[in-house]
């Protein structure tokens, strides 16, 4: 798959800065819609009486999607302008919206819409990700592309936020219709958004079709454990394998995973993220069946978090001057565990454990993104770094909704871990749940300590053989 890197022609006089805000403004708007979705998912099973794991598809097929259409505008960014497929799926998401809404009382016809909605959403942050790297160099170029991980932990924090209030005190379902506003921003694009002059382009169909089989099939397994679900699992990943080691044109080439430093932090990324949107899925339930709080002040307790992860985000570049990636990495994912763990144990002491713990969550995983992105594609050659992003992004929009999978099953299991800790059945149940996402979590940071030690002993007997070869 080829990558919008080269620097465009453009056709008209246009400052490419001036794009930088409506750019931004979508792509902080597209996350927000999403995030809200999958944080009111108690209120959309309390108001169509369905159980956790049937409203969690309308978040996890909804991610697989974005994940997988990201790449697709990747690709498609070489051969259609920007302009034209940000106006694309601004209509998709409007389409999908409108979907979404009328059919408010039919499940299938809301999965429908937000399947529609996400294939919209998908572009947002890719489409800036590639305009910036297209028009911009240097420490202009780094500056907008940091804005890329702040504006993520703002529209957690619009998103759990508005999305809350909306369905306490208006209706879940009037969140399809924020999504209209998008419609404003296409005079701004079509004024600020340079035309531009495009090459050819392609689009690995078969592969990413095996990528959609492969997660949706193992979203599937996680649901209700149905072992038949495990048929396109393995058929997918088998049928993968096969294309990219036979198709130099695929999504991906099986060079990238004779990297092993590319392939080892690939597995980290999965497992780590997977945990990441698994327990703010599990926390607006948790604190209103515990605690007894409505959504909208569920979202008031994520506020803090949010602000700091933004503030995080923000200031990653200062931050690398004084912790290595392996520190901030470290750091990062202990904070993860820890975060997890102080509430397992003390589930039912106070909500003042959670609004700490959902403090230090996001702010780990701030920290770690910038790190962790570049431990991975260190060792990949310039040229394919684009590629080697797209598909680590792609990673972490497949690991997401497999942790709200496993999740929302976890909740529907109600394991009971913690007897004679908890006081209880419920609150022991959620306990054990977060119990168990923290063993997820510390699996990673085991991995990643595991992978590194090796990564560096590769690198030096490298290292030792050129000196050798050298002498």
């Amino acid at each position: 798959m080829s990558t919008a890197t080269r620097p465009s022609v453009l056709t008209q006089a246009v400052k490419p800065s001036r794009a930088i805000p409506i750019l931004l403004i979508l792509f902080v708007f597209s996350l927000v819609l999403d995030n809200g979705f999958k944080f009111m998912s108690p209120a959309l099973a309390d108001s169509l009486n369905l159980p956790v794991t049937t409203v969690s598809l309308q978040a996890t097929l909804a991610g697989i999607l974005i994940g997988i259409g990201a790449v697709v505008y990747a690709a498609l960014a070489d051969s259609i302008s920007i302009r034209k497929l940000i106006i694309f799926a601004i209509i998709l998401m409007t389409v999908g919206s409108l979907v979404g809404f009328v059919f408010q009382g039919n499940f299938s016809m809301i999965l429908v819409g937000r399947l529609i909605q996400s294939a919209g959403l998908a572009a947002a942050e890719t489409l800036y990700v590639i305009y910036v790297t297209k028009h911009f160099r240097g420490d202009e170029q780094k500056k907008y592309l940091g804005f890329s991980t702040a504006a993520f932990q703002l529209s957690l924090l619009i998103g759990t936020v508005g999305s809350g209030f909306i369905a306490t005190y208006i209706g879940w379902a009037a969140f399809f219709l924020v999504a209209l506003l998008s419609l404003l921003a296409i005079p701004v694009v079509l004024r600020t958004v340079p035309k531009e002059a495009t090459g050819g382009g392609h689009v690995d169909v078969f592969g990413l079709f095996l990528i959609a089989v492969f997660a949706t099939g193992l979203i599937m397994f996680m649901q209700n454990f149905n072992l038949w679900y495990l048929l396109p699992v393995v058929a997918g990943l088998a049928l993968f394998i096969w294309h990219i080691r036979t198709h130099d044109n695929a999504v991906i080439t099986s060079a990238f995973f004779a990297n092993a430093q590319y392939s080892l932090m690939i597995i980290v990324v999965f497992i780590t993220y997977s945990v990441q949107l698994g327990y703010t899925f599990l926390f607006s339930f948790l604190i209103s069946d515990v605690y007894g709080y409505n959504l909208g002040e569920v979202a008031l307790l994520l506020i803090p978090g949010y602000v700091a992860a933004v503030i995080v985000g923000t200031l990653t570049g200062k931050i690398a001057k004084y912790l290595s990636s392996k520190q901030a990495i470290t750091i990062a994912l202990v904070a993860i565990v820890v975060s997890l763990l102080i509430p397992a144990l003390l589930v039912d002491k106070g909500v003042w454990i959670f609004v700490i713990s959902m403090s230090l969550f996001p702010m780990a995983f701030a920290l770690m993104y910038g790190p962790l992105v570049s431990t991975a594609i260190e060792r990949v050659p310039v040229a394919n770094s684009g590629i080697a992003i797209g598909f680590y992004n792609l990673t972490i929009n497949i690991a997401v909704p497999v942790g709200i999978a496993y999740t929302a099953t976890l909740m529907k299991l109600q394991p009971n871990l913690l007897g004679g800790i908890t006081d209880g059945a419920q609150a022991s149940s959620y306990g054990s749940v977060l119990l168990i996402l923290t063993g997820v979590a510390a699996l990673g940071l085991v991995l990643y300590r595991v992978f590194i030690v090796f990564i560096e002993r590769q690198g030096s007997e490298v290292a030792a053989a050129r000196k050798a070869v050298a002498d």
